[in-house]
């Protein structure tokens, strides 16, 4: 078992406990408009010259690891990613910007939550503008999945091991199929009335999180055809608050899921401060977690992913740390912390655990390093809306690559 001592990036078990300060939700910031009456030559001459990929030079600085020394570390923040420029790639011309007016051509990541990784290509859902954003991270460009009008408010993506893309659509109460070749393909849930938060999908079932129902609703993901519900329906329109003890099974404002390789299923809810997990029938097993601002509680647990040796790791957006559980559910350590220095987050939404795509992000770790695979937590606000992390292990001094 994992036992560290307390940081300043994070927390760990080798000494009691101390209540994490809560970070209250914060109230978004309106984007002040520039004039754009003038400066058009200027601007044509930006569009020209910007019309390639741009080499950015990556600042070398002290690597942050989690536990810091003179712990053994077990992760290494690599970097983050908000818009194109994160990736070399051209930005926004002048011209564009007085054609299409600055909010328009402006691209990036406003409100991240759901992100999935595939073949290079890191695709991140951005509830603010509506669309998927995808960052391709071998030809250095930036863009978007879709930027079909349908899309309204794109909270979570998963994607197969055939690239098959499925978007979860809280207010348009659909998941949105692609292709591989990101063309829509259908949609699902259209007589389910559902309100689909988060989806995964394993062989040919649909998993996916009601906010109507407070339920884990199943569906063939071809037909669309419901196959089970998982979870307790609500008993009542009114939402139960946090220090009221639910029924086991029963979600107070139910949000993320993840499988784990067996096919268990781990459910968040987000009110209800807890993780459920049923098993692969549907029938509930255990909770993990508890209201409250201790070390071992949760105050308002959303992302969770399932790496390959089931550990659970899952993310607090009002306490703004990831927290990382065995297969016991014993809590292994957590980190992140309030801020917006490199490794710190900023309301955390989802967490996700990938190993296919080390390759476009070894670059960014200290000489020596082995990285097993890549954590990734989007932050709603702040400078760094994804950032990215590499589990594995490090050398004792490890210095960034020059």
């Amino acid at each position: 078992m994992w036992q560290y001592g307390s940081k300043r990036h994070a927390l760990y078990l080798s000494s009691p406990p101390e209540i994490v300060e809560v970070v209250l939700m914060r109230t978004h910031k309106s984007v002040l408009l520039k004039g754009l009456a003038f400066l058009g030559v200027i601007w044509t001459t930006c569009l020209f010259t910007g019309c390639r990929s741009v080499e950015v030079e990556q600042t070398v600085s002290e690597p942050v690891f989690l536990p810091p020394p003179p712990e053994v570390p077990r992760l290494q923040f690599l970097t983050s990613f908000s818009g194109p420029e994160d990736l070399g790639a051209r930005a926004t011309g002048g011209l564009e910007r007085f054609v299409l007016g600055e909010l328009e051509a402006m691209e990036g990541i406003d409100v991240p939550y759901g992100m999935a990784l595939f073949e290079g290509k890191l695709y991140v859902c951005d509830v603010s503008r509506k669309m998927v954003a995808v960052f391709d991270l071998r030809n250095r460009t930036f863009g978007y999945l879709t930027k079909d009008r349908r899309l309204m408010k794109p909270v979570n993506i998963f994607i197969d091991d055939n690239g098959w893309k499925y978007v979860a659509d809280s207010t348009a109460g659909l998941v949105f199929v692609f292709d591989r070749d990101d063309n829509l393909i259908t949609m699902l849930g259209q007589q389910l009335k559902i309100s689909p938060v988060d989806v995964v999908v394993r062989g040919v079932l649909c998993y996916v999180t009601d906010y109507a129902s407070n339920q884990v609703v199943v569906m063939n993901k071809v037909t669309g055809e419901e196959i089970m519900r998982v979870g307790l329906r609500r008993r009542t329109k009114v939402r139960i608050q946090p220090e009221v003890e639910l029924p086991p099974g029963e979600f107070s404002l139910i949000s993320d899921l993840a499988l784990d390789l067996q096919g268990n299923i781990y459910v968040t809810d987000k009110a209800g401060g807890r993780i459920t997990q049923f098993d692969r029938s549907g029938i509930f097993r255990r909770m993990i977690g508890r209201p409250g601002d201790n070390i071992d509680e949760f105050v308002r647990p959303k992302g969770i992913a399932i790496d390959r040796e089931n550990r659970i790791w899952v993310v607090d957006a009002a306490t703004e740390v990831a927290k990382i559980y065995d297969e016991q559910a014993q809590l292994l350590l957590f980190f992140g912390l309030p801020g917006n220095e490199p490794g710190m987050m900023n309301l955390p939404a989802t967490i996700v655990v990938d190993y296919d795509n080390v390759e476009f992000f070894q670059k960014y770790a200290v000489q020596g390093a082995s990285i097993e695979f890549l954590v990734l937590v989007s932050n709603q606000y702040g400078p760094n809306k994804i950032s990215v992390y590499g589990f594995g292990t490090f050398p004792v001094h490890g210095r960034a690559k020059k």
